[in-house]
């Protein structure tokens, strides 16, 4: 049985120890948490252990959920690293692309594993997506377009939480800019536009940013409340043979053959573990066969990279280079 241990357990920390007696082959050992009290409530639900001090959690498990605020990942997963424990970091990986790359280093020096919970890679219709994109359905990818958008709800007021000092893009659309990047490749360039109905310079309601990636394809991603009264989660991939749309909200696909017909139905296996336990059971997986994480601490980069890019873009209007 792989031990795994969570730090940080308010929103979605409690929700991967909601999570965690779900995984197969992991025994969920204890959690960490400034606030005593929020651990010991935590761990008296899990019959498990709890601490104020993560360092001493490290020195029961193999693995290690971090699910504290984004400003404090860089030291806790470096942390780990330096006790030879793998690390599953939430999303954001981090603020800035320094702070990456010296999580990324310590794990590399470590030989442990860094995963980031990029949960949407782990819906079932984004991994039949990938499937048929891999399997050759709709050729060779020319396009991506995917929104992260709910319909017009500004002007709103900014969080008095971390939240509001981090963005919504970084925190939540951060989510998408992983998913393109997963069906795009590796991003080259980022263009974009970012807008506030609420007066907030430095925290967004809308963004759509413009990706070309070094395959050739380009993306459009737009993140927000600014779409009337629609809103969409979908991603639509074309290719040379077809289109495929994936709908996240209704957890179904759609192909289109470029020689005709209308768009197919097509209903992806839900049978196996999804979601947040999917996520988990991976990392787990990982652990347990060493292998490395389908998204990792470079993947995690590159996501934040082309939020970071977007932001630039917008306030300097100017096409970013990521290389």
């Amino acid at each position: 049985m792989i031990k795994i241990g969570v730090i940080g357990v308010g929103g979605m920390g409690n929700g991967h120890c909601n999570s965690l007696p779900n995984v197969e082959n992991c025994e969920f050992v204890g959690v960490a948490d400034l606030r005593l009290n929020a651990a010991q409530a935590v761990a008296e639900r899990h019959n498990i252990k709890a601490f104020q001090d993560y360092q001493e959690l490290l020195t029961l498990v193999d693995g290690v959920v971090i699910a504290t605020p984004p400003v404090a990942h860089t030291k806790v997963v470096v942390d780990a690293a330096e006790a030879g424990v793998h690390a599953f970091c939430e999303k954001p990986l981090s603020l800035t692309l320094e702070e990456s790359d010296e999580m990324i280093a310590a794990h590399d020096k470590a030989s442990t594993h860094l995963m980031v919970g990029q949960v949407l890679r782990f819906y079932p219709v984004h991994e039949l997506g990938r499937k048929m994109v891999d399997d050759g359905d709709i050729g060779d990818i020319v396009y991506i377009e995917t929104d992260y958008t709910g319909p017009y709800n500004a002007p709103r007021n900014r969080p008095e939480s971390w939240y509001g000092t981090v963005g919504g893009l970084l925190e939540n659309g951060i989510h998408k800019s992983d998913l393109i990047n997963w069906f795009g490749g590796t991003p080259l360039t980022v263009a974009a536009e970012v807008g506030s109905f609420s007066g907030h310079d430095d925290w967004e309601d809308y963004t759509v940013s413009l990706i070309r990636y070094d395959t050739d394809v380009v993306g459009i991603l737009r993140w927000g409340g600014f779409l009337g009264a629609r809103g969409t989660n979908e991603t639509i991939i074309d290719g040379s043979e077809g289109s495929l749309r994936l709908d996240m909200g209704a957890d179904v696909a759609y192909i289109k053959k470029r020689a005709g017909g209308d768009w197919e139905e097509i209903i992806p296996d839900r049978s196996g573990p999804s979601h947040v336990v999917g996520e988990l059971t991976h990392f787990v997986e990982c652990i347990r066969d060493n292998k490395t994480p389908i998204i990792d601490g470079r993947g995690g980069k590159d996501a934040v990279a082309v939020v970071l890019a977007t932001y630039q873009s917008a306030k300097e209007k100017t096409k970013v280079s990521l290389v």
